[in-house]
């Protein structure tokens, strides 16, 4: 249990990868795994649900059109067995999560191909968060006993939220970050541009692409790349720096979200830094030292 545990962290990590924005802070924390650790440290807060500003822009409300070519198949929908799942009930607004499973095992299989005939995808629901002020349904796919692909979408809407595929790469690579690839993307750059445009990722002819971040998922290590539309939507996309893979998408929605909340946190932490140099300034000559801050 402990195990799973710590693999599905590792694909919520690629998930928060493509959803949140990390160079900007680093106090950035995606929906999810923001309530997930809170419930790890047996604290839920009670956010409401918002539906404005970010859907109201929004072309993609819900993404419930069938992809072309594709045929349902025979899959199981169960439940996630975690305590912070256990604990939330959906209410009347909430879609059913077999419809909520449905709409998830569409887009895997329109971005990863993959076919869920005999699966088990596991669903949980999560309440709305700080940083992500909308209710939630969560989707793990398991394959030989290992999380494999997970999806996350507005319980109420259906709107993709974000999905991503996680895997142990059989040989072992270099996880270190590479500053020649930070100065020179473009070969990521186009990847995402292509890829983007073939799932309309931002519902819109594409404006730019950059590059946002490195890092790694068990052994697999990754880069992540901002997709900005036309329309105004800004999505993460993030690919595997060992055989450029896809391996995630952060819709627009959770991504926005995040910035605002990402600029919100170092807002506070500023403020808090401030009252802590007012009240306790440092002696001079006094050497500096790292301090933890918390904040409310």
């Amino acid at each position: 249990m402990k195990a799973n545990r710590l693999e599905r962290g590792s694909l919520k990590k690629t998930l928060a990868v493509g959803a949140v924005i990390i160079g900007a802070s680093t106090l950035l924390f995606q929906g999810l795994i923001q309530a997930v650790t809170a419930a790890e440290f047996k604290k839920t807060d009670t956010i409401p649900t918002s539906y404005a500003n970010f859907t109201a822009a929004s072309s993609q409300a819900a993404q419930n059109s069938l992809p072309a070519g594709y045929k349902k198949a025979n899959y199981t929908v169960g439940t996630i067995d975690l305590e912070y799942y256990r604990n939330q009930t959906p209410t009347s607004k909430d879609m059913t999560k077999e419809a909520a499973a449905e709409i998830g095992a569409q887009a895997l299989w329109q971005v990863f191909d993959l076919n869920l005939e005999g699966q088990v995808i596991q669903m949980g629901y999560g309440q709305a968060t700080e940083s992500l002020p909308r209710s939630t349904w969560s989707g793990d796919v398991y394959i030989g006993g290992k999380l494999a692909y997970t999806f996350f979408l507005d319980s109420v809407t259906g709107e993709l939220f974000g999905l991503a595929r996680s895997r142990t790469l059989d040989k072992q690579v270099s996880l270190a970050f590479d500053p020649v690839l930070a100065k020179n993307p473009q070969e990521y750059v186009e990847l995402a541009r292509k890829l983007a445009e073939k799932n309309n990722v931002v519902h819109s002819p594409i404006k730019t692409v950059e590059y946002n971040s490195q890092g790694y998922s068990n052994n697999d290590p990754d880069i992540t790349m901002y997709v900005t539309g036309e329309n105004g939507e800004l999505a993460t996309m993030s690919f595997s720096r060992y055989d450029k893979a896809l391996l995630g998408i952060g819709y627009s929605t959770p991504t926005k979200h995040a910035l605002e909340f990402s600029e919100k946190q170092m807002q506070r932490l500023q403020e808090k830094v401030k009252e802590l140099e007012k009240s306790a300034p440092p002696a001079e000559n006094e050497t500096p030292f790292l301090r933890s801050i918390e904040l409310d």
